[in-house]
């Protein structure tokens, strides 16, 4: 399967990358302190807003903001910087990370708090613990403890929300159809070469439009194929491509 093309545009992005085979590459507390340290050091070197995070034994999560055209130099200084220093600690050869880091754009401000809950409540779908507040490793923690890592997320949008509401809003798991969002992101097309980013919804063209037809084409014209529109609404290719040119 081809790649999707990389976006490397200010925004929004949940980041996760995973060790190698899925093997742990956080073993010791020196290894999350030493990861850690980097992020601040990402946060600070490429003007990363950094909002929520948990680092788990074999992979992490990042949702984070850029507010320039820097995603990819930042995290591959993140993983390669800590690949470096691990394998050299550690004695070992050979690549860490499973391959490059994964990164989804998000949509909006409600896709925004379902990531949050998502990464903050890992380490408790994982079993590695019983309650939110009892991983060490994650943007709640800094919360909790106010260490010396707090910087990492002392301009995050989760600090909006009130400690104790926020804990409360993080025990209740997610939905069987939040979590389904979790991985969408807008539409990425080219066009005459170039990567254009289609932030609505499919779902909004039809809030948008009260006829179909004009949903319909309004989605074709912002780069969304006659089948996606076909399987969102439950209906066949043929139906949709007719319906569009009547």
């Amino acid at each position: 399967m081809a790649r999707k093309p990389r976006i490397n545009e200010p925004g929004f992005y949940h980041i996760v990358n995973r060790g190698v085979n899925n093997s742990d590459i956080f073993i010791e507390k020196e290894d999350y302190y030493k990861f850690l340290e980097l992020i601040l050091k990402i946060k600070y070197d490429y003007n990363i807003t950094i909002h929520a995070f948990t680092i788990l034994p074999n992979h992490y999560h990042i949702l984070l903001q850029t507010h320039k055209s820097n995603l990819s130099e930042a995290m591959r200084l993140l993983n390669s910087a800590y690949a470096a220093w691990y394998n050299f600690k550690s004695g070992r050869v050979g690549h860490l990370w499973k391959g490059r880091f994964d990164s989804y754009m998000l949509f909006d401000e409600d896709h925004f708090w379902k990531v949050v809950k998502y990464i903050e409540r890992n380490a408790v779908a994982l079993g590695l613990v019983k309650d939110v507040t009892e991983w060490e490793y994650q943007s709640l923690a800094l919360r909790l403890k106010k260490t010396k890592f707090f910087e990492i997320i002392e301009d995050s949008k989760i600090l909006e929300k009130p400690l104790d509401e926020y804990i409360e809003w993080l025990r209740k798991p997610l939905e069987k159809f939040e979590l389904d969002e979790i991985y969408k992101e807008p539409k990425i097309v080219v066009v005459d070469g170039e990567v254009k980013v289609v932030r609505k919804k499919l779902s909004d063209f039809f809030e948008e439009y009260k006829d179909k037809k004009e949903a319909i084409k309004a989605a074709k014209a912002n780069g969304y194929k006659y089948s996606e529109i076909a399987r969102f609404l439950g209906v066949s290719n043929a139906y949709i491509s007719k319906l569009a040119k009547s």
